[in-house]
């Protein structure tokens, strides 16, 4: 195959749009210890059931054809023995994800034996035996199109400290992120509780509270007891329920959206680290070899038997060859890293971060609109227009008392996103049951006697 042969089915390969891949349905299988967790791996056409070693056997694989000749392979989500249960199901399915969408949108790697037998139905997923297999011919192709870079000693040695950097900060980010979860998942609990607490408050004010909620005809007047303590609490208690069926889905989210990709990232910072790493290796590998070489060119066959000189110079041939073939692939496996695979990696890191950074984006949006929405609605119900009203109110509380105001972005808001009434129900949603993003319930119907 010539270069222009590589470099047309490369471009070829790069037009084509990765099949959509994806994991589902964990199912449990065996039976005492030897209980194991397969799950579903489906492209369109068909799926298949894989059990984690079944992952684990095919980077193996690919790490030994590819990685091992300078070709960065995707990562496994970490095997955690400790940690099960649907959430752990859920966090191992996103991580398989990133790593088959990886391997799919690889040219090299999908074009591999192994990944196509992965996909067959009843495949048996068998590892790679050799140490180091022949190097696999598209890929020496486009290492062979490139030139080693004069200051390959200093790019290697900027990958390991790069590499390193970011391993610490996405450690510390990952850490952080945890505890955001958990944070929300707390907070999630007790608005939950704070929510049963105003329903159940509103439900004695409505039924047992007789006296205190007796209006005056001028105050009825006003608005026809629209705003009496019964309803302005069940108001209450509608907004804080919508709160909670909106955060109530925020952990997972947290952790699979934005979690599990920060910790796939890592791991790639870590094989990118060690791949720079491996450059020395090679390199001491082949310093060795050459100090060999030179001890066994160094002594004399004088004295040595014919057989003995034979010997040696069969010896001194092998030596030589190691030489040249331990040179060849420090320099093939520099090409590769600086030339390739640093240019490969540069490109679908921005990608990676830019995707979680949106997702984490898209969190915080949604959550935001979703409690507008129900805040305006709460408003508008209140017949208090946008709510600016009440805002500025806050504010001046705190003011007051030394304290900064509201933000001043919370009156703009309200100002662009007044609702009209609805009629609802006042029961608390459900915490198991609530859906992330769902439109908030509109306030309820002003019906409570007075």
């Amino acid at each position: 195959m010539s270069e222009i042969d590589h470099a047309t089915w490369l471009l070829n390969q790069l037009s084509l749009t990765p099949e959509p891949i994806w994991v589902d349905s964990p199912l449990e299988e065996g039976s005492g210890f030897s209980k194991y967790v397969t799950y579903s791996v489906c492209v369109p056409s068909h799926s298949v059931r894989h059990r984690y070693s079944d992952f684990e056997k095919l980077q193996a694989t690919l790490r030994a054809r590819y990685q091992t000749y300078g070709l960065l392979v995707p990562s496994l989500p970490k095997k955690n023995v400790l940690l099960k249960g649907s959430g752990f199901h859920f966090q191992r399915m996103r991580g398989l994800q990133l790593f088959l969408e990886r391997i799919s949108s690889n040219p090299y790697l999908r074009d591999d034996p192994a990944w196509q037998s992965f996909l067959e139905p009843n495949a048996v997923v068998v590892i790679e035996r050799e140490a180091m297999p022949p190097a696999p011919l598209r890929w020496m192709r486009a290492v062979d199109s490139t030139t080693t870079p004069p200051n390959c000693g200093e790019l290697v040695a900027h990958f390991k400290e790069e590499s390193a950097l970011c391993e610490q900060q996405i450690t510390a980010l990952v850490a952080r992120s945890w505890a955001v979860s958990g944070a929300v998942q707390k907070l999630s609990v007790s608005i939950g509780d704070l929510a049963t607490a105003a329903v159940s408050f509103s439900e004695v004010e409505t039924n047992e509270i007789d006296a205190l909620n007796t209006l005056s005809t001028a105050e009825l007047s006003k608005d026809g007891g629209a705003n009496s303590v019964p309803n302005v609490l069940s108001r209450q208690a509608q907004l804080l329920s919508s709160a909670l069926s909106c955060l109530s889905p925020c952990p997972d989210a947290i952790n699979l959206l934005f979690i599990e990709a920060l910790e796939y990232e890592n791991s790639q910072m870590v094989d990118f680290g060690n791949m720079a790493k491996h450059v020395d290796k090679i390199s001491a590998d082949s310093d060795k070899n050459e100090r060999s070489l030179a001890s066994l060119q160094g002594k004399s066959t004088a004295k040595m038997a014919p057989q003995k000189v034979e010997q040696h110079e069969a010896a001194i041939a092998h030596t030589v060859k190691l030489v040249e073939e331990s040179k060849k692939y420090l320099d093939k496996y520099i090409r590769a890293l600086c030339k390739v695979t640093m240019p490969q990696v540069t490109v679908e890191r921005k990608e990676r971060i830019k995707q979680l950074s949106l997702h984490m984006a898209a969190i915080v949006k949604t959550i935001s609109a979703h409690n507008l929405m129900a805040a305006d609605a709460f408003f508008a119900a209140m017949k208090e227009g946008d709510g600016s009203d009440a805002i500025d109110s806050a504010s001046m509380v705190l003011e007051s008392l030394s304290l900064p105001p509201l933000p001043e972005g919370a009156k703009k808001a309200a100002v662009s996103n007044v609702v009209p009434r609805q009629k609802q129900s006042t029961s608390v949603s459900s915490r198991s049951s609530a859906n992330f993003g769902e439109k908030p319930p509109a306030p309820p119907s002003d019906t409570h006697e007075v």
